[in-house]
């Protein structure tokens, strides 16, 4: 079966197989009108004395009745095919500081405060079906939510958020990295389109170098090496 502009489209099954029991009527009507005919035909050629010219049309609306019942019988039967849908596997990992210095009153009520408010409001109008995971981080990151389309997930860990010592920007991002590559073994072959977005104060005391192999720039190098941006909001 083929749809104008789709192509070939293969049916599975029906919803109501059995009313596909009905195209016995279609199919004993034209027996009925088959015989029908034959019988006509021995009639006319026993009492005419000449050959008998017919239309061959002449069977075409009883035809189209036919094909008409069994074309509704097919359609009440509802047939159904198998369609595969793409999944939205865009990944959004929200990464949220922590640390002491997010106590700080300057944007009120205090930093960490406003953070959550925004990721808050970020998670609330995200797209439907898009992945959102939430990392909280001071000394040591914590995958709170790995990448998840149910949005009210990531609302609801934002609201338990406390404060704790250190800053470790940089393994937050490795911690990030790890639940985006994890989400791609589940969703396909190719990394899924991923975004990274850091919400901090914008310091970092672990480690002290920024190039170490777990600081803040190596792990920015590596998000771009594996192609996910890093988007920072900066508070304080």
């Amino acid at each position: 079966m083929s749809l104008p502009g789709i192509g070939p489209l293969p049916l599975y099954g029906f919803q109501r197989p059995a009313l596909l029991l009905f195209a016995l009527v279609p199919a004993a009507l034209l027996a009925v009108y088959v015989l029908t005919q034959a019988r006509r035909r021995r009639r006319l050629r026993r009492y005419s004395e000449g050959t008998v010219t017919q239309s061959p049309w002449r069977h075409l609306p009883i035809a189209v009745s036919l094909l008409s019942l069994v074309l509704l019988t097919i359609a009440l039967a509802t047939p159904t095919h198998d369609m595969r849908i793409p999944r939205n596997r865009a990944v959004i990992m929200l990464l949220i500081d922590v640390s002491q210095s997010m106590r700080a009153t300057d944007v009120p009520p205090n930093r960490l405060k406003a953070a959550e408010e925004a990721a808050t409001q970020f998670a609330g109008q995200l797209t439907p079906g898009v992945n959102l995971g939430l990392v909280a981080f001071s000394g040591t990151p914590y995958l709170l939510v790995p990448p998840t389309p149910q949005h009210q997930a990531t609302i609801e860990a934002l609201k338990k958020l406390d404060f704790a010592d250190s800053t470790a920007t940089g393994e937050a991002i490795f911690t990030a990295l790890h639940a985006i590559s994890a989400t791609a073994v589940v969703g396909g072959d190719k990394p899924p389109p991923a975004r990274i977005v850091l919400l901090s104060d914008g310091g970092e005391n672990r480690p002290s170098n920024p190039n170490a192999p777990q600081g803040a720039f190596t792990a920015a190098r590596a998000a771009k090496s594996e192609g996910v941006q890093i988007s920072t909001i900066s508070f304080g």
